[in-house]
């Protein structure tokens, strides 16, 4: 069985939407009925209570783990058709604009729902820091797109990287956040820059006007755990009413001699990590071990379902992604997999159809 990872990740025009369908399943609403909004708790991403290894896939049935048959129905367009040529960079600027709307309609509709624990993680080759052609213009210009379009609704926001962490000779800050705040203090914020504050990762950051907090790319390193400052951060804006976005996480243990993040407390760290609920999400997925060639996608926008895109090659010099599966939660690597085996077994089967019909 060949394993898929999802290691980081978009349509080209005139290629067709794929067509709308009835959802098998109804996502649960978070949004507020009557009165002003308010704070939704958080939730896990993972809830264990349901089954990731039913796939809604186009035109077949899947067997379900309790051996039922499923009927398969074609997922419906979160938005446009994903963009094609994703391994190109530098991205052009159509194409980055596509993700820029994909993270602001995810985060808004996160935002307009009422979560209070959000994150966000777009990792096309521009945005994942594991890539030498990583750009953080990329993810800035973002940031501005949301902040802008949160401040249209009046909210104030508050833009929010972290300081450098560790004590004394070991201080340090991620090489991929290094230089960020100052770029954000010469970036144009245009009409929207009388509602954006910039700020740190911390309790202190906490005030009374600021509605939404956006921290960028937050993330342990050696000899420092960001992880500590972030959840004093979260707790006290819960406790205030405010809402926080992570865009782009890394909140992993980084292992150092110091014994920084050891096996102490790993599970808690855990759980606040997955805390968060996902705003929006996407990335490309390629075989274990590589990130060349892509063979698909995962994308997610709030309030609707996660799909599993298969690329395909249309020609020598065209490409597009075909959605092949469905889910309400995020599949992990098995599903995806699973995912990826069905639709080969459909193409085979039509395959010899069509060889058996020549004959």
């Amino acid at each position: 069985m060949v394993s898929l990872l999802a290691a980081s990740s978009g349509t080209a025009p005139g290629v067709a939407r794929p067509p709308a369908i009835r959802r098998v399943r109804s996502r649960p609403s978070h949004r507020a009925t009557a009165g002003p909004p308010t704070l939704a708790r958080h939730r896990r991403l993972h809830d264990t209570s349901r089954s990731h290894d039913t796939c809604r896939t186009t035109g077949f049935r899947v067997k379900a783990t309790d051996g039922s048959d499923e009927t398969a129905e074609v997922p419906s367009a979160l938005m446009e058709p994903i963009p094609t040529k994703l391994n190109r960079v530098p991205h052009p600027r159509e194409l980055r604009q596509y993700f820029y709307k994909l993270g602001v309609k995810s985060v808004k509709g996160a935002v307009e729902a009422g979560e209070s624990r959000m994150q966000l993680r777009v990792t096309i080759p521009e945005l994942n820091p594991e890539m030498d052609v990583y750009r953080i213009g990329t993810l800035l210009e973002m940031v501005r797109e949301i902040a802008a379009v949160l401040a249209q609704d009046g909210l104030r926001v508050k833009v929010c990287v972290q300081q450098a962490l560790g004590q004394g000779f070991f201080t340090g800050m991620p090489l991929s956040l290094s230089g960020v705040r100052r770029i954000l203090e010469m970036m144009d914020w245009g009409e929207a820059a009388s509602f954006v504050a910039l700020g740190q990762v911390g309790e202190d950051q906490i005030d009374d006007e600021t509605a939404v907090y956006i921290l960028i790319a937050p993330q342990n390193v050696v000899n420092g755990a960001v992880i500590y400052e972030l959840s004093d951060m979260v707790d006290a804006a819960e406790a205030k009413g405010k809402q926080v976005v992570l865009i782009n996480p890394i909140l992993k243990d980084v292992p150092s001699s110091g014994g920084m993040m050891g096996v102490r407390g790993r599970a808690e760290r855990l759980d606040f990590a997955n805390s968060f609920v996902s705003a929006g999400h996407f990335r490309l997925l390629y075989k274990a071990g590589t990130f060349y060639p892509i063979v698909g996608a995962l994308r997610y926008v709030y309030g609707g379902p996660w799909e599993v895109s298969k690329r395909v090659d249309i020609n020598k010099y065209e490409e597009q992604y075909q959605v092949i599966g469905s889910y309400d939660e995020e599949p992990d690597a098995v599903a995806i997999t699973k995912c990826f085996e069905a639709y080969r077994k459909i193409q085979r089967k039509k395959e010899a159809e069509a060889y058996r019909a020549r004959f």
